[in-house]
């Protein structure tokens, strides 16, 4: 019974290299027993200006010490499954590596009638390996190899198929973080590390931010209350506004700045009712000066009735009256 490999890295600090390289297959029309997986040992290019360092000895030492056949499978279905969960069935199994003598990395593949189908029929004529790295690019292991269709670089039987990101992608990710257009993968990787924040931190900021907005308002509108409050008993106290005012001018001292036109007209204003006391006294039995609520609801009605431009005038005129009869 076939074995597969493990679908996770061996450590935090491998990652998972495909579509990286791709060695042509003969075209000779047969179904090779031994296909090339690296072209050769050392430092590797692709087409995305990305570079591995290829040990072949130490792939070789590493497959032999896990002694796992690895599947060849198709378009790298291996690696996907191992993401959603698919089915990714094999075409062949790579039973043994060997360095050849120009330095490339064989793998022998014992291929499945499906794989041998394929081959024949030149429905695939390229190999790509899938493999582990270290985040400086030195492969570690091999996990699969996948039967694909797109070479990378023309003319080269060795090296092939093209980044999974295409160059304009590249670009745009490049001036979303703020670097040169033409910006390795090591430095867009390192811009997306610098500015990345976990969501969870995320949304703890935001709330916390929303809680202290929410505090500062409060505070905000308890204080302006206060200032409001203040300003108004003053007004009354020294009789620069009636009792029936305090509604209006209230209102207009919802906002900060109706808060100070309303202090300046209150500053500006003479005391509305003299100290004379009316204000503590009943309407006298018979005739004489009514008494302050009276006064303030007189006062109300000839403002409305356009008989006096604002209270102080109308409580003016009720005095001179009264004082008159």
């Amino acid at each position: 019974m076939k074995q597969t490999p493990s679908r996770k890295p061996a450590s935090p600090d491998e990652f998972v290299a495909l579509h990286a390289l791709a060695a042509a297959l003969p075209g000779d029309g047969q179904v090779p027993e031994w296909v090339t997986i690296f072209p050769k040992s050392g430092v590797i290019e692709t087409r995305d200006d990305r570079r591995f360092t290829i040990d072949a000895e130490a792939l070789i030492s590493r497959f032999r010490a896990d002694g796992v056949d690895l599947p060849v499978d198709i378009n790298h279905s291996t690696h996907h499954a191992s993401l959603s969960g698919a089915r990714a069935d094999a075409v062949g199994w790579i039973v043994d590596l060997k360095v050849a003598p120009d330095g490339s990395l064989l793998g022998k593949i014992d291929w499945l009638d499906e794989g041998r189908s394929l081959l024949l029929s030149r429905a695939y004529k390229f190999v790509s390996p899938d493999f582990f790295h270290t985040a400086d690019r030195k492969a570690t292991w091999l996990r699969s190899l996948a039967l694909v269709t797109a070479p990378a670089i023309g003319n080269q039987q060795a090296l092939a198929a093209a980044s999974s990101m295409e160059p304009h992608c590249m670009k745009n990710l490049a001036a979303a973080l703020g670097v040169v257009s033409d910006a390795s993968e090591d430095a867009l990787v390192a811009a997306l590390a610098a500015g990345f924040v976990d969501k969870k931190v995320h949304d703890e900021v935001v709330a916390q931010f929303s809680a202290v907005s929410k505090e500062l308002g409060e505070l905000k509108a308890a204080e302006r209350q206060g200032r409001v409050d203040a300003l108004l008993e003053g007004a009354l106290k020294e009789k620069k506004m009636l009792p029936a005012e305090r509604g209006h001018y209230a209102s207009l001292c919802a906002t900060d700045a109706g808060f100070e036109s309303v202090k300046s007209l209150l500053a500006a204003r003479s005391a509305a009712l003299p100290a004379s006391g009316l204000d503590k006294k009943e309407t006298p039995a018979s005739g004489g000066l009514p008494s302050a609520a009276q006064l303030s609801l007189e006062a109300d009605k000839m403002v409305k009735d356009g008989l006096a431009a604002d209270i102080v005038e109308a409580v003016t005129k009720l005095q001179d009256k009264y004082a008159a009869a």
